[in-house]
């Protein structure tokens, strides 16, 4: 029986190993999607940019003015950066086993026209671009460590 009992502290031990490989892969694919989609989403006043958001078990359905309003994207960096770290501050918070999701997501009525191409500051489906980054990342990601 030692050999059984053995085999099942074993398994136990890469269960909790890879649950914790699989949580960090979905922080970095989150947190690498939040990055190039925000610095991909085209700026005027910043309130595209300000209106992306990290959240877990469910989408954000509210609106925010910019962070830092401005015009003619002057404001650009600067809310990207804030957005950036709030989300990344709610990625970080996730638990898998708490969490089933993180959503990242803008409320805005046109951002949708806006990863359609209507800007000529970004390319038609930023967003998709984005999320392909974000599996890229993750691509060759740890679950088990050797």
């Amino acid at each position: 029986m030692a050999g059984l009992d053995e085999f099942a502290n074993r398994m136990s031990r890469i269960s909790v190993e890879v649950e914790g490989g699989v949580e960090q892969a979905m922080k970095d694919c989150a947190v690498a999607v939040t990055r190039t989609v925000i610095n991909a989403t085209p700026v005027d006043t910043g309130r595209a940019r300000s209106n992306w958001t990290a959240e877990l078990d469910q989408a954000f359905q509210k609106l925010f003015p910019a962070h830092v309003p401005g015009e003619k994207g002057s404001t650009a960096t600067a809310n990207a950066e804030i957005a950036i770290e709030r989300a990344e501050a709610a990625i970080e918070q996730f638990d898998i086993g708490k969490n089933s999701s993180i959503h990242i997501s803008n409320s805005l009525p046109y951002i949708g026209a806006l990863n359609d191409g209507h800007s000529k500051q970004a390319p038609a489906d930023f967003v998709k671009l984005a999320v392909m980054d974000g599996l890229a990342t993750v691509r060759n990601a740890k679950i088990l460590k050797d």
